[in-house]
């Protein structure tokens, strides 16, 4: 009889009573017997009577644990792990803490003992700090289903709006010159067609056979649309200026930086200055028939230009 010590691993590795452990005892042999066991891979061995032990090999045999009292084998595997090495697996159910030493297997018909060590079955209760095992209350999810995703695009939203913060920031002064050009073409051109409107109307209600008086009034009106024109769109205080004046306002105004398109579209508002205050001032002064038409249609298309893209010649 060939008594071997194989190596042991047990899975898993803290075992506790009524758990279900695998002891795993790896050996070397070249008996015969276990290959034709293992002829055709891995074989259920029969559990075999672990009391009949001789005394002479095993004498003190009281330290062995006692079968379907301390332990419950319930079933043995013998794989092939290569040449002339086995596996031997033994699936079994503690009943007892602390070391358990099972009893020498024998396999059958081939005169082979396997001498087993002690395993270490593990307590609930233990005071071994090593082997302590705590039990916690089970805790409530940490996210309700479903959360996660919200909770992720927040967080993505989150950061979107704080990188479009501190580009704002960084280009405050960008956007709000942006802004304020903005609003200042919208000035503009509320103005321009503001007054190309007044002048419409002005046109309109001026009749050809007018007397002076009427005429007079009529060029003092179109002084002022032109006057208000002029200081909404060059934000010079052209309502103040007396036709002498507008042309160093107009200077102060631009800086000389127009085209001369410009500048001549400017001229011939001046023009009208000047002929609308002789109207004005003339005892027997008014507008020739047709003229305050064709004045008006002069003078809003001195506004086009002055509306219009500033090219320098």
């Amino acid at each position: 009889m060939q008594i071997i010590s194989p190596q042991q691993i047990l899975l898993p590795k803290k075992v506790y009573i009524g758990d279900t452990a695998e002891l795993r005892c790896n050996f070397n042999t070249p008996n015969p017997v276990l290959k034709e066991l293992v002829s055709s891979g891995g074989a259920e061995l029969p559990l075999v009577n672990q009391t009949e032990l001789s005394s002479a090999d095993f004498p003190d045999q009281s330290i062995f644990a006692t079968p379907h009292k301390d332990y419950e084998i319930q079933r043995i595997i013998l794989t092939p792990a290569g040449v002339d090495y086995y596996q031997l697996t033994i699936t079994f159910v503690p009943w007892k803490t602390g070391d358990l030493l099972l009893p020498p297997l024998e396999i059958e018909g081939s005169d082979l003992i396997l001498e087993l060590k002690p395993v270490q079955i593990v307590s609930l209760i233990s005071t071994d700090s090593a082997n302590a095992t705590t039990l916690h209350d089970s805790a409530a999810p940490l996210l309700l289903p479903g959360t996660a995703y919200k909770l992720y695009g927040s967080l993505a939203a989150f950061i979107i709006v704080l990188i479009v913060l501190i580009r704002l920031i960084v280009k405050r002064k960008s956007l709000l010159f942006y802004f304020s050009q903005k609003r200042l073409l919208r000035k503009y051109k509320k103005n321009k067609k503001q007054s190309l409107k007044l002048l419409k109307k002005l046109e309109a209600a001026a009749a050809d056979s007018e007397t002076s008086a009427q005429a007079s009034v009529t060029a003092q009106e179109l002084q002022k649309i032109l006057r208000n024109y002029l200081e909404v769109r060059f934000d010079y205080p052209f309502t103040r200026c007396v036709t002498s004046e507008l042309n160093r306002g107009w200077q102060t105004a631009t800086g000389g930086l127009l085209s001369d398109t410009k500048n001549e579209a400017f001229g011939d508002i001046v023009s009208s200055f000047i002929r609308t205050d002789y109207i004005r001032y003339s005892k027997s002064g008014r507008f020739k028939t047709g003229e305050l038409r064709e004045l008006i249609e002069k003078l809003s298309a001195s506004i086009e230009t002055l509306e219009g893209e500033d090219l320098h010649d």
